[in-house]
Parts: C-alpha cells; structure tokens; sequence
C-alpha cells in the first residue's frame, strides 16, 4: 500500500506581538523563573523562589535563606574585581569602602582613580597608615553594608603608631609655668593630637554672637569678672555644649541677657551657666576654676529664692552637670529630680498629679518655644544620669514631654529665627537637637534592659525586644540629616552623638553577652552566619575605638566638655574583657589619658582614672608601679583651688565597672573602685617582686 500524499503545512503567519522577534538579531522571549536559593541548590531540590524565605527553608525552619542573583558584570566590574585581588590590602581595602558607599562599580571605580591620581587615595589619618586589615565578622560586614550611617567602613588603627602617638602620654605642662597664653607644644610630623586649645586674652576672638558686645555682667552677677571673660565662657558654652543639651534658645537667651530682659534669661540660669563654662574654661585658663567656685556659691544661693519656671529647669540642669564634674555627687540628683518635677507640675510632662498643660493661645511663640527646650533638654539629661551612668536613687522619667520636640514645630517662630547674622549657634541647635531628642527617646523606652528587676518581660521575650531596639537604633540612624553623618570635616557633636549611639547599642546588648560559644543568642532579623549578640556588640566595640581616637586626635573639646567621656567609660570596660588582645592595653591607656586631658576642668576625673587603674591591676594589665606613674601625673596638674579642694572627699558614685554593675552596683561605684586603688597597687608590686625572686 503506498503511503498518501499530503499538502505540505506552511508556518502560519506570526502573532502581532511576535514580529519584532522575527527581526534578524533579536532573541525569542524566554520565560523568566525565579532563582533557586542557595540552600535547594545544595540539596537540588525545587525552589518557588520565594522572598525572603522560600517555602522549603520555611518548612525545613531553616534560618537563613539566601539568594544569589545573577548580573551581567560590564569591563568595570571585572576590573574593579582585578583591582581588590592586585592592590596591596590597605588599597583594597580604601577601594572596597568606596564600592559600599557609591553601590554603582562604574562610579566607584572612577572615583578611586580620581583620588589615586590626585594623591588622595592613602589613608589620610596618621593612625591608619601601614595597618593590616582587621578582622571582621560577616555580622560586621552586613552592618557596614545595610546601616553604613551608623556602621560605615572602618580604616584600620596602626596599633604601632597609636603606641607612638601623644594620645597615650601626658601633654601637660606643670602648673607653675602653664598659664592660658601657654600651650603644650605639638610635634605636627607625629600621631595623634592635632589641635591647639583657644587663644589668649591678648588675642582679639570672635563671640558666638556679636550681641555679647554689648554684655553688662554686673547685672547679672555679684561675682567680680570682666564682660569679656564673661562672653568668652558664655560662647565657650554655647558653642560646645548646648547643641546637646538644648536647654534653651541661644538666640532668646543672648537676646534678655545683653537687654537685661527677665523673659528668657535669670540671674540663677546665669550663675549656674557660668559655674559649668568656667569649670570648662578652666582647661586654658587656670583663673578660671577659682570664679567657678565663687559662680557655684552664687548659684546655689539663688536656687533657695527661686520660683517653678523653664528658667529654673534649665540652671538646675545646667547646675546639676557641673556638679558631677566636680565631685560633688550628693547634690546632683537633688536638681536633676527637682528639675523634673517643675517640669511636671508646668504640664510638661504626662503625669497624674497634672490634669493639662498650662500652656494657652495667648502663649507667645518665643514662650512655647523656650517651654521645648527646657523640657525637653531636661527629659534627655534625667534618662541620661539614670541609665548612661546608673546614679543610684535615680529614676527614669515615667514618661516624654507632651511639648513636641524643638526643631519639629510647625510654627511660626521658625520661620522669625532663621535671619541674622548672629543665628549660626541657633541653626546648629535646631539641626542636631531633634536627633538627640528622639536618640534619648529610644534609650528611656528600653529602661527594663537597664533597670532588669523593674518592669521587666518575660525571659521569653527580652531577647526579641533588644533586637527590636537594635533595629530602632539603627532606623534612627539612617534617617539622619547628611550634616549629621560622620565625614571627615564633621563637627565634634556629631562625633559626640555617634559615641552615644554605640554606647547605647553595647548597654543593650550587655547583659547577655559573655556566654560560651553555642549558647550564645542569636539575632533573627540578619542573614549573617554568625549574626549573634556578641557579635554586634563588638561591632560597636570596634566603632567606639575608632570614634574615641578620632574626638581625642581631632577636637579640642575632649578637653574641656565632659559630654562625651561615657565613650572612655564603655570602651575602657570593653577592653577589660579582652584579656587575649595584645591591643587592648594600648586602648586602655587612650582611654585613661582622656581623662588625664579632663582632668584640669573636672577633678572627677582623678577618681574614675583610679578606678580605672583599679579594674586593670585587678584583671593584672598593668605594674602597680605604672598605675601609680600615671596617678603621679595627675596630681602633679592639678590646679591650685583644686589641690586644696581634693582635702574634701570627692563623691563618685555613678557606675564605672559596667558588668560588675549587673550583680553588685555597690562595688561597681566609681568612688569604691578608687578607693581600692593604692592596695591593689602594693599587691600587685609584691606579686612582681615574688615573681622575680622565684
């Protein structure tokens, strides 16, 4: 039988939508499929592609699914790949940061050149030259790429030039010939510290605001001083520290101060201004501290008199700081709770005992203004004393201001106080002080982490709730202002804000860290293999060191602003725990001459340097000898007033031994440490000298 013949079928014509790929060149389109995640791979099994877990890592209760997509990588990605594998690590490693902050590798290629050509690409601080890389956790690595603001990439600390640099070594000159036109000199070929402290009276300055001319002192205090001195210390202040405390209006306060004006200013907020800026003044003019002694009587004279106002909040504050400089401790929660408690009965805070905020529409804008700064700047200096340094007797504030935060208003004062030559001060604050409100707010909600027997979760779930703070600390973070970002020209506020910041995050992460490998915590919300506690905690670790070397290299406010020495505080604790890093002991001492540099202005810093000392000849990192050296130093730069001072004793009572605080907060006193201190000296002289003779 013969096969039949058909027709032959011809292709039927294309579909509309498929002629463009019937052009010559042009590829048929293919389905697209999801890509596998690394762990089906592993096992080739089928995966939905499913993020940010596929639905077999969701029923395996696998912890980590991974994706790795596939990019058409173009001539500069290979060449940019080339360039890490072929530089010298210190390049790689500059190169790398770039690539993590422009994302694109074209950009950041081209950028690396530009700098290269230009001489730009070495590392610019002396400490970072001919280091090695550092090692660093993936945890690390994940932060510094999804939260660079708060983790950005690091340039390794030469641990031989940090140990060559004058930040480990007394840089003060005996008091006899130290007078404020006399200044230590300064080896600008060398590491470290390459800052001069300001000019001498001799020398024509430049006030925060040129208003300060027209200062009449003796209006305000019975204290004998000149107007100059007295706008010296009030810029000095303003300038420093009022961007983080944000007590009041530069601009309101200077405006009732030259014009003798009640509204915005008072002889106590005066007095107790003057008491702190000249304990800071102190650091370049030994006259100083005797008029801070002379402001601190006057002062307290006038609280006695004084009526429930944001005037009194503000002194109160302000009088309660400088008191804790000045070892009186006894007093500082006296104004710091007494502050709070004008505040409450003003409405400014949501408490019982309050029904409303005595606020009204006939509240001036410049009042209600006035109204934020003080609650506010009192809110964040009471979370501070009772968490940052655990001063016993404390207590959180129970709630935030009702006020909104200075800076968010949307009122009409904003728009009157951005004009004027005289208002940079005022600006500054208004840019930094809304992050500091909102950095204490997060802090204040996390209290049962500081305070575990109060108000404390379950066992069950505090866990969580820390990673949850970690995440709020890192969203606020990343929402920072550019201007608060560190860069290289940042101003030492900013510095000061990001030491809080990885304070914060190694106090949370504290009392559960420490424990033996596989028992260790873990971190839920990072893909990270090794995303553990301990692990964040010293990525934070690892930032504060790089922040503290930078404030005490760059800024001569670690001099004579005592807002930032909860770094030297944190870290040095830190580094007591490494007990196996040969760098640890260089650590401590940049922290211990820190306070060496605080200790003109603040003779509290004579006694947490002991209880330092103590806690090291304790854990044997240091000679008793040594310790004692350093000591000697101290007490060889004290000032006249303060030598006689130190024969009252100095009361420290806030924590210095941070995880000793956890179990025994009575030994972990700073005041009980120091006191420890010339015993564990001898001890630990005769425990060499056995040594030797064995």
């Amino acid at each position: 039988m013969q096969p039949r013949k058909y027709a032959p079928i011809l292709p039927s014509a294309p579909l509309p939508y498929e002629e463009e790929f019937e052009k010559p060149g042009v590829a048929s389109p293919r389905r697209s499929r999801p890509g596998a995640c690394t762990e089906c791979r592993n096992r080739k099994t089928k995966c939905d592609g499913v993020r940010p877990r596929c639905s077999n890592c969701v029923k395996r209760e696998s912890t980590f699914c991974v994706y790795v997509d596939k990019v058409k990588a173009g001539p500069e990605t290979l060449e940019v790949v080339e360039l890490l594998k072929s530089l010298p690590e210190d390049q790689a490693f500059i190169l790398l940061g770039i690539l993590r902050e422009k994302d694109d590798p074209a950009t950041a290629l081209s950028a690396f050149k530009v700098a290269s050509a230009e001489g730009e690409g070495q590392i610019s601080s002396d400490l970072n030259e001919q280091a090695s890389i550092p090692a660093q956790t993936m945890l690390e690595l994940e932060l510094m790429a999804n939260n660079p603001k708060a983790y950005p990439s690091l340039c390794p600390i030469n641990p031989s030039l940090l140990a060559k640099s004058n930040l480990i070594r007394s840089m003060r000159l005996p008091m006899e010939v130290y007078g404020i036109d006399t200044q230590p000199v300064l080896d600008k070929t060398s590491a470290g510290r390459k800052f001069q402290l300001p000019v001498s009276p001799g020398q024509e300055v430049s006030y925060c605001d040129e208003r300060l001319h027209d200062l009449r002192v003796g209006f305000w205090t019975d204290v004998m001083i000149t107007n100059d001195f007295a706008a010296r210390v009030i810029s000095l202040y303003i300038t420093t520290d009022n961007p983080l405390l944000g007590l009041f209006s530069p601009h309101l306060f200077i405006t009732d101060l030259v014009n003798q004006g009640d509204r915005f200013c008072s002889r106590f907020l005066f007095n107790a201004l003057m008491y702190l800026g000249c304990q800071m003044y102190s650091a370049f003019d030994k006259d100083s501290m005797e008029y801070a002694v002379e402001f601190c009587e006057e002062a307290e004279r006038l609280w006695k008199d004084e009526h429930g106002s944001y005037l009194t909040m503000a002194g109160a504050v302000l009088l309660s700081l400088s008191l804790i400089g000045s070892g009186r401790d006894h007093a500082v929660l006296l104004y710091a709770t007494q502050a709070m408690k004008i505040g409450e009965q003003l409405g400014f805070f949501n408490v019982a005992e309050v029904s409303h905020l005595r606020l009204d529409v006939n509240t001036s804008d410049d009042d209600t203004k006035a109204c934020c700064y003080a609650a506010w700047g009192t809110f964040n200096w009471n979370v501070l004393i009772s968490l940052f340094y655990r001063q016993p007797g404390s207590e959180s504030p129970s709630s935030t201001p009702v006020l909104p935060v200075p800076g968010e208003m949307n009122i009409a004062w904003q728009e009157k106080t951005t004009a004027g030559p005289y208002l940079t001060d005022e600006n500054l604050l208004e840019n930094i002080f809304p992050a500091v409100c909102h950095f204490w707010k997060i802090v204040h909600e996390a209290e049962w982490i500081y305070n575990p027997i109060r108000d404390s979760p379950p066992a069950r779930f505090r866990i969580a709730l820390v990673e949850h703070t970690f995440r709020e600390l890192l969203a606020w973070a990343e929402a920072l202002q550019p201007s608060l970002l560190r860069v290289e020209s940042t101003p030492h506020h900013v510095t000061v804000l990001h030491i809080w910041l990885h304070c914060a995050i190694i106090d949370i992460f504290r009392p559960f860290v420490g424990k033996r490998i596989g028992q260790q915590s873990r971190l839920r919300t990072f893909s990270a293999w090794d995303s553990s506690l301990d692990t964040a905690y010293a990525a934070s670790v690892s930032q504060l060191k790089h922040l503290v070397v930078e404030y005490r290299s760059k800024f001569a406010a670690s001099t004579y602003s005592i807002l930032w020495h909860t770094g030297l505080v944190y870290l040095a604790n830190a580094m007591l725990k490494e007990t196996n890093n040969p760098e640890s002991h260089l650590y401590l001492l940049l922290c211990i001459y820190g306070y060496e540099s605080l200790s003109r202005p603040y003779r509290i810093s004579e006694v947490i340097v002991q209880g330092l000392l103590s806690m090291m000849l304790r854990e044997r990192s240091l000679t008793g000898g040594e310790a004692q050296r350093i000591i000697n130093e101290l007490r060889d730069g004290r000032l006249d007033c303060v030598k006689r001072d130190f024969e009252s004793k100095i009361r420290a009572e806030f924590m210095l031994d941070m995880d000793l605080a956890l179990t025994d907060p009575e030994e972990a006193r700073a005041e009980n440490l120091a006191a420890e201190f010339d015993n564990l000296a001898l001890f630990q002289d005769f425990l060499n000298y056995e040594q030797m003779n064995v």
